[in-house]
């Protein structure tokens, strides 16, 4: 074989780092199959012919084999082209005999990699006689689920689109040096920035406009700008059509729709999933029998599916998506163009016969809509001001633009600025959703007109102070929510037991006057007894800011299937289950039986006050997060005969005065408790002796991640070793200022030579600060491991004198040891005598009386990263790197500091390097030696 002669390619940082995962991975025995996935022209084949070349520079392997399966899969053209690859004669008429002729081929002693390119549905490669494990596979798809992980790939890698920087060293490549020229770079600029780093687009925008004159340039920003690329062939038919062709396979009329659906949101926006479900649901786009709950998790189910097909991209949080740009500009052409004008992301002056449409006001003049609109097929509605626009006379929706509109069943406004609903709703008879976000409304009476309304959401509308009567008259509301609404301080009696078909109420960040049960007065709120009268009610959210309301008695419907119950105003947001229970009580009050109730099912549960000391926790079966703090009455968390908590994922202790212990008594063995617990944090509590008693403690940790203990002055240690063997998942260990702490660990058998080893092979980060009595990690144990270290932080540690006795295998990044009396060695290596610090960015060491040197037993050592090095106060520092025979000097060695005193005569002067254009300079830079300005280091 001899490399192939592909176009050469530029080489970029993102795509050269994932190269070389692509490499180690065909070198890796355990990898059989690798999968190479992402959007539509982001460069998966690209990826594969340099991976190719490269495979056959190297020798990695005696024989390549590329196949371009494409939509449709046939499994005899496949053999065809591998056959003729191979040189081999296929004359069999049967799949299976053709398989088995090929299948013997490829087991011979060659080493062979086979490339499945662009592959749209799972397929079995042993159908077709490629033996799975006698060769290497690569695919790309720019389908992840659906076929990755049903053909079983060992590795996938994911490329993403090109950064800034990146994309334009691409778009000038592509488009010649006129966009140097000073007329240009602002344009071309502009040109490149509207591509948002997919290659395809570059290359083919860039390619299209070379040698072109400004007003070409002008006129396809344009066109780039407005999705409408009908009269610029060349992005028509490079750009747009391979990523129509992801929309053209999807399955289903609803993931098309959902798709869709998002390009109605501004460019770069993180779009809220219950935004798309609502939409959605409200649109009809899921069948009427559905309920809302299960219409969320059909969107959740088409948004997982569109995501792994690369049309959409996770937000800024997993209630979120994004649509790139211009996967967003190829749903405007779709919707507007190939179904005959079904979508409208324009204006409201055309395609009448539109579906849906989005309008931004901040784009129309005067921030008027037209009079007289005439839109006979329109169902959704969105009216947006993407840019927050402030209108002096508020927008103007005039009474008259919603006759033309008698099909509308949605209707979204988000920052529209105006100050009343316009009485030409009354019109829409068949809306069945309205989303008043950021609206200057102050009375939504005429709400209660809308008979068909299943689903209002007000938002942030800080001027209504009432929720009407009138909206009692909404026989088919599903879902009302009222939402950071401020002045919201009234809602009138009787109207939430009215809404008698309500699925979910969400009552959050404003209302908070309920009223106590059996209240009569005429100006009376509502009160919680009024939802006993919803029985069909799945989600609720309320505020609670009395929290005398908690003892009374409420029957709550029992298809309650998601809640979020917060009493006496402190937030919950950061919680993501569920089911969610935030409780803050003084001594004196009684939980009622309606809050256990919910309790006993709660995933999320923050109890703040003495009061809050009255639940049995060992009844919580599917609490998965518990939060307890500032409480003076609990002395211990539960009883360890009722401790179970099988599915808690995350602890946090805080303030709580009189806590001993976290379990009182002996954890029966056997036991499951606290199995999937990920992260513990203990945070001031004085009378803390141990996290559990017990000799053997009888917990496994085995999926615990994160610990951070801080201001414990009654803790000797945290756990025994016996515990500490399960913590294989530990990646972030941090201790602070625990005053009695000797060591992290409690050697239960000291003597035992068993334990003079101990590995933590996931510790990525290790914090220890102001432990004066810490005399080690564990007493006996002389050698500890950590691979993975990243980050090493020591500081105020004075009696500690243990060492990492093993080199963390280079990942690690930051080395900070200062205020330590004893410390003679930081590493001593076992055995590798050359040490390369491969990611090492900053080194510190301060005010280490005894430290002699930084690294015993290495001949050599390099920091190819190192961007910052502070040295202060080393008064016994002999050497850096300690050598008993003169090494061997080279330009790759770094030896600063070897068998060098440290003649600095100012002890308390601190030495400090920065490199502030490191990032820019060759690799072999990083590795030169490191001068001071007087050289007394060197």
């Amino acid at each position: 074989m001899v490399p192939i002669s592909y176009a050469p390619t530029l080489e970029f940082q993102s795509r050269k780092s994932l190269e070389e995962d692509i490499i180690k991975s065909l070198r890796d025995g355990n990898v059989h199959m690798i999968a190479i996935c992402g959007v539509g022209g982001v460069g998966k084949t690209t990826m594969v012919r340099r991976t190719e070349d490269r495979a056959i520079k190297e020798k990695l392997f005696d024989e390549i084999v590329t196949v371009v399966v494409s939509q449709q899969i046939d499994k005899l053209k496949i053999q065809d082209q591998i056959a003729e690859i191979l040189r081999l004669d296929l004359s069999e008429k049967t799949l299976d005999g053709r398989a088995h002729k090929l299948r013997t081929r490829l087991m011979d002693s060659k080493k062979k990699l086979i490339i499945f390119d662009d592959v749209w549905k799972s397929f079995e490669p042993e159908d077709i006689g490629v033996p799975y494990g006698g060769c290497k596979i690569i695919l790309t798809s720019r389908l992840k689920d659906d076929v990755f992980e049903e053909m079983g790939a060992d590795k996938v890698i994911e490329i993403q689109v090109l950064d800034k920087k990146e994309a334009w060293t691409l778009f000038r490549e592509k488009s010649g040096d006129c966009v140097d020229d000073l007329d240009f770079r602002p344009i071309a600029e502009e040109v490149a920035a509207e591509c948002k780093g997919l290659p395809i687009a570059l290359a083919t925008v860039g390619k299209a406009l070379k040698n072109k004159n400004i007003k070409t340039w002008e006129h396809a920003l344009l066109q780039l700008r407005g999705a409408n690329p009908t009269n610029f062939q060349q992005v028509l038919q490079n750009v747009y059509m391979p990523l129509k062709l992801s929309y053209d396979f999807l399955e289903t009329e609803s993931e098309k729709s959902l798709f869709l659906l998002c390009c109605l949101f501004p460019e770069d926006d993180n779009i809220q999933i219950e935004d798309l479900a609502l939409l959605s649901f409200g649109s009809g786009m899921f069948e009427r029998y559905y309920n809302i709950e299960d219409g969320r998790n059909r969107t959740f189910h088409l948004l997982e599916r569109l995501r792994s097909r690369f049309l959409l991209i996770t937000g800024r949080n997993e209630q979120e998506v994004k649509m790139h740009d211009v996967v967003r500009d190829v749903a405007i052409f779709i919707g507007s163009k190939e179904k005959q004008g079904f979508l409208n992301v324009c204006s409201m002056d055309s395609s009448r016969n539109c579906n849906w449409m989005s309008v931004d006001i901040s784009n129309i003049a005067n921030a008027k809509l037209p009079v007289g609109l005439d839109f006979p097929n329109l169902r959704l509605l969105m009216i947006l001001n993407s840019n927050y626009l402030k209108f002096s006379q508020g927008f103007d929706v005039n009474d008259i633009c919603f006759k033309g509109m008698e099909e509308l069943t949605v209707l979204y406004f988000s920052h529209p600025n105006f100050q009343s609903l316009p009485s030409s709703l009354e019109f829409l008879k068949k809306l069945r959703k309205l989303h008043l976000h950021y609206c200057e409304v102050k009375d939504i009476s005429v709400v209660g007109e809308l008979a068909s309304l299943e689903i209002l959401r007000v938002w942030r509308c800080n001027k209504i102070e009432e929720l009407p009567a009138d909206v009692g008259k909404l026989k088919l509301l599903r879902l009302l929510e009222l939402r950071a609404c401020e002045k919201l301080k009234r809602i009138v009696a009787g109207v939430i037991s009215s809404l008698v078909g309500l699925e979910e109420l969400k009552i959050v960040g404003c209302f908070n006057k309920w009223e106590a049960k059996g209240n009569v007065s005429e100006e009376r709120n509502a009160s919680l007894s009024e939802l006993e009268s919803l029985s069909n009610l799945t989600s609720l959210e309320i505020d609670i800011f009395d929290p005398n309301l908690v003892a009374q008695e409420i029957l709550l419907s029992k298809q309650l299937r998601r809640y979020r119950i917060r009493v006496d105003g402190f937030l919950f947001d950061v919680m993501k289950h569920e089911r969610i229970i935030t409780l803050q009580l003084p001594r004196d009050v009684t939980i009622g039986n309606w809050i256990r109730r919910l309790g006993k099912n709660t995933q999320s549960l923050e109890l703040r006050g003495d009061g809050s000391n009255d639940f049995n926790l060992g009844e919580m079966e599917s609490l998965r997060e518990l939060v307890f703090r500032n409480c003076s009455t609990v002395e211990k968390l539960m009883n360890a005969i009722d401790c179970k908590l099988p599915m808690l994922e995350h602890l946090k202790l805080r303030e709580l005065r009189e806590l001993e212990e976290i379990i009182d008594g002996t954890i029966p063995e056997g036991s499951n408790s606290f199995q999937n617990l990920e992260s513990l944090v203990v945070e001031h509590l004085p009378k803390l002796g141990y996290l559990w008693k017990s000799p053997n403690q009888n917990v496994s940790l085995v999926n615990l991640k994160s610990i951070s203990i801080d201001d414990c002055p009654n803790l000797r240690y945290l756990f025994s070793m016996a515990t500490a063997r399960s913590l294989l998942q530990l990646q972030r260990l941090e201790i602070l200022s625990c005053e009695t702490i000797e060591q992290v660990l409690w050697n239960e058998m000291e003597s035992n030579t068993e334990a003079s080893v101990i590995e933590f092979p996931k510790l990525k980060a290790l914090t220890l600060l102001y432990l004066p009595n810490l005399l080690a990690f564990t007493q006996g144990v002389e050698i500890i491991k950590f691979p993975q270290l990243i980050e090493l932080e020591i500081n105020n540690c004075p009696k500690l004198r243990t060492k990492i006795n093993q080199f963390p295998d280079g990942m690690i990044e930051k080395i900070f040891v200062s205020d330590r009396d004893n410390i003679e060695e930081i590493f001593r290596d076992d055995g590798n005598r050359h040490i390369i610090f491969q990611e090492l960015r900053e080194l510190r060491l301060q005010d280490l009386s005894y430290l002699t040197t930084f690294y015993r037993g290495a001949e050599s050592i390099k920091f190819p990263k190192l961007k910052e090095l502070w040295i202060g106060n080393l008064q016994r520092l002999n050497s850096f790197v300690p050598i008993d025979s003169e090494p061997t000097h080279d330009h790759h060695s770094l030896h600063f500091f070897c068998n060098k005193k440290n003649a600095n005569e100012d002890e308390n002067k601190d030495e400090y390097y920065e490199d502030e254009n490191h990032e820019d300079k060759k690799e072999t830079e990083g590795e030169e030696r490191i001068e001071s300005s007087n050289n007394n280091l060197m």
